[in-house]
């Protein structure tokens, strides 16, 4: 059962997975016919109620930071809806009035219908300017929105914004009283995995992995999607032995465990840059470093962890 007071931010994240389903189709095709549109939406359900069943779902996640903001978007974008669906009557009304005027006598004015059919076709493109810049700045909004709430809306995991803000809290003192990790990783030939099976398939990789990193870290460990097939996790409390082991344990659960799709096994690997973070260091530094060793990584054959300091 799910508690009443839970509907909202259940059903903002069913419409962030659905969106998110939608914009992975439309990078492939124009068109969704009806059994499409109904598969995504299945898709969309299982994912919110398996995240519920798993306990995954983090409800104040997504209570405190986006519902009011996401619900002021959503009456701005209702209103304007109004307004345009008004204009529009309007609109009909004078299509209305000018057949009944050039239907009451025997003789039609082609002048008269040209003019009034120019100034309604004026009024149409006006309005439709006019809502398509409104629907633009909401767009603006909502991306703006998304960068700043906490959690990658496919993973789950936390998102880029959130890693600087972390990261800014971390590097403002100037004395770290434990040692703290960062570790880039990337995923193996992620484009090879999307020519094969398919951007689904791919989108499916990304959140198979972002569970098995959740399931193996500690609780004070935190995991940041980047960017596209690449993630940063945060080590608290740890000394580079317990690093490298973190790092060998994710390539070996990555190896030994490969996610299903459409009854097939995709194997994926991973790609490891370790550094330690410094009481020195900026927010572009610790991403330099890491970075650098991550590169290194793939360059020595993929599949392995390599260290910057």
């Amino acid at each position: 059962m799910v508690n009443t007071n839970q509907v909202n931010p259940l059903l903002i994240y069913f419409c962030k997975e659905l969106s998110v389903q939608i914009e992975s189709l439309s990078n492939r095709q124009a068109t969704i016919d009806a059994k499409e549109f109904a598969e995504l939406i299945t898709t969309a359900t299982h994912e919110v109620l398996d995240a519920y069943a798993s306990g995954e779902f983090d409800l104040l996640a997504y209570r405190d930071t986006s519902v009011d903001e996401y619900k002021a978007l959503a009456e701005q974008s209702i209103e304007s809806y109004s307004r345009t669906n008004e204009k529009f009557e309007e609109i009909t009304d004078q299509q209305a009035e000018l057949l009944n005027e050039t239907a009451s006598g025997s003789l039609i004015d082609f002048g008269k219908i040209t003019e009034k059919f120019s100034d309604i076709q004026n009024h149409l493109s006006d309005e439709v300017s006019r809502a398509n810049e409104v629907i633009n700045g909401l767009l603006a909004q909502v991306k703006t929105l998304e960068m700043k709430t906490s959690l990658d809306p496919l993973t789950k995991t936390f998102n880029r914004y959130a890693l600087q803000e972390h990261l800014n809290v971390i590097l403002e003192k100037e004395k770290f009283d434990f040692e703290i990790f960062a570790l880039m990783i990337d995923i193996d030939n992620f484009k090879l995995i999307n020519d094969r099976f398919g951007h689904i398939a791919g989108d499916k990789v990304l959140i198979f992995i972002a569970k098995l990193f959740k399931k193996a870290l500690r609780d004070g460990d935190r995991v940041y999607r980047f960017g596209g097939e690449e993630f940063i996790i945060i080590l608290n409390r740890t000394d580079l032995e317990g690093a490298k082991l973190v790092a060998e344990r994710l390539l070996s659960l990555c190896r030994n465990n490969k996610p299903l799709f459409q009854n097939q096994q995709i194997p994926v690997t991973l790609s490891i840059g370790l550094t330690k973070v410094l009481a020195t260091d900026t927010i572009d530094s610790v991403i330099d470093r890491s970075d650098k060793a991550l590169y290194r990584a793939k360059s020595n054959g993929k599949d392995r962890m390599e260290m910057e300091f």
